[in-house]
């Protein structure tokens, strides 16, 4: 008897854990989904969206001559979540390189603050916290053409890159310093991180955790047909412009992991140090080297005023024959004419023309030191620059396979 009350009184000591412990992992799971919930609900509080809990329409733009899926919303073309865009049938401009678009010249950004706009040192500080980080400078608008107006609205969105007219940054009241601060980002010309053109060596994007109809925003800009150029040698995953892991989620389960299947934090704070080294290439400061070039002809390369092809016939130096040396990661640098434009290879496929708005990769060039002052200049198709021998005719190219007399020249200023 005594050992039957004694098997009972072990069995229901057992049952009791057995129940203490069932309880604890039940309490354990609950607080996990609650920690799920919360961390899911404080990082969609940090991304910006135009239009947030709005699906639009879907459909097919021409957008820098390729066709892009955008969402249709109130007349607006959004892309991304909080990119609007205009396309080129609306904006009447042609066809482009598409991703790398229009930076503000001079570095200096024009913007005016609608009096509507609640809490504006938001805006104060956000722009404070670029002008101590870059080097673009923003100033009242006085009569400029092209300028951002910051405004209310029902979300936070911007246009990507300047658009040369007024174009709008709108906060909602929910919208932080760090998200103006990203949409600052996206108006000079920044998009997301996440679309870079070789994430798929970072990240996984889970497609079947994505809300119906939100897919597109997941693109990478080659895939949209975009040139895809990017200004650092990896993915950031500390940028400001970065989705988070679980944007646009359907079902809390993360939309974007690493290629380990781990989480990673998305912040809206400030700008990283990828963030502030893509920007100075995009917008270096005005503190470079400003240099000549003289080929065996014994004549000045000339932009041009980037309103024809480079010519290499000119005796003495000018305006046109000044070139700002613009250095780049990896070894490459940029030449940016009086003009304020770059010179471009033009891959290789035609006379080179100092034109361009911004560096992508036909306007980055590898300077190979023959001594003395004396250079070859390889361009991003592995080809050299040739001077061909000053004949206007076939102007200044960088089609040449090997390096002789005509790919030789005198840099000054170096």
């Amino acid at each position: 008897m005594k050992n039957y009350l004694k098997t009972h009184r072990v069995l229901a000591l057992l049952l009791l854990v057995a129940l203490i412990f069932s309880s604890c992992e039940n309490e354990s799971f609950v607080l996990q989904e609650e920690n799920l919930t919360n961390n899911l609900q404080k990082e969609l509080d940090q991304i910006e969206q135009a239009y947030p809990s709005i699906t639009g329409e879907i459909t097919t733009i021409k957008l820098y001559g390729e066709f892009v899926e955008v969402e249709k919303i109130n007349d607006q073309y959004i892309l991304g979540g909080d990119m609007v865009v205009v396309p080129d049938n609306i904006s009447g401009r042609s066809s482009s390189t598409g991703r790398t678009l229009a930076r503000w010249p001079n570095n200096t950004v024009y913007y005016t603050v609608e009096p509507s706009l609640p809490n504006k040192n938001r805006v104060t500080n956000a722009i404070a916290h670029w002008e101590a980080n870059t080097s673009i400078t923003f100033v009242p608008r006085t009569n400029q053409s092209a300028y951002i107006t910051f405004r209310k609205g029902s979300g936070c969105s911007s246009n990507v890159g300047r658009t040369g007219s007024k174009q709008y940054i709108t906060l909602a009241n929910g919208c932080s310093t760090g998200n103006t601060i990203h949409e600052i980002g996206h108006a000079v010309g920044l998009w997301h991180e996440q679309s870079r053109k070789d994430r798929d060596d970072y990240i996984t994007i889970n497609f079947d955790n994505i809300q119906s109809g939100k897919e597109h925003n997941f693109r990478t800009y080659n895939s949209r047909g975009y040139d895809g150029d990017e200004y650092t040698n990896t993915l950031d995953f500390g940028s400001i412009m970065m989705y988070g892991a679980n944007s646009f989620s359907k079902n809390k389960r993360p939309t974007i992991t690493k290629k380990d299947g781990s989480l990673y934090s998305v912040q809206r704070s400030v700008l990283s140090s990828g963030d502030k080294q893509g920007i100075a290439q995009m917008y270096p400061s005005n503190s470079n080297k400003v240099i000549t070039f003289k080929g065996n002809n014994d004549r000045y390369i000339s932009s041009e005023d980037g309103k024809r092809t480079l010519t290499i016939n000119r005796t003495r130096v000018g305006a046109f024959e000044r070139f700002e040396l613009i250095e780049l990661e990896n070894g490459k640098v940029a030449f940016k004419g009086n003009n304020g434009k770059y010179i471009s290879s033009e891959n290789g496929t035609k006379s080179m023309i100092c034109n361009r708005e911004n560096i992508g990769s036909w306007e980055q060039f590898t300077l190979i030191s023959k001594g003395r002052n004396n250079y070859n200049i390889r361009g991003n198709n592995g080809k050299y620059i040739s001077s061909n021998g000053g004949d206007d005719s076939k102007g200044v190219a960088c089609d040449r396979s090997s390096a002789r007399s005509f790919e030789l020249f005198t840099i000054s200023g170096l």
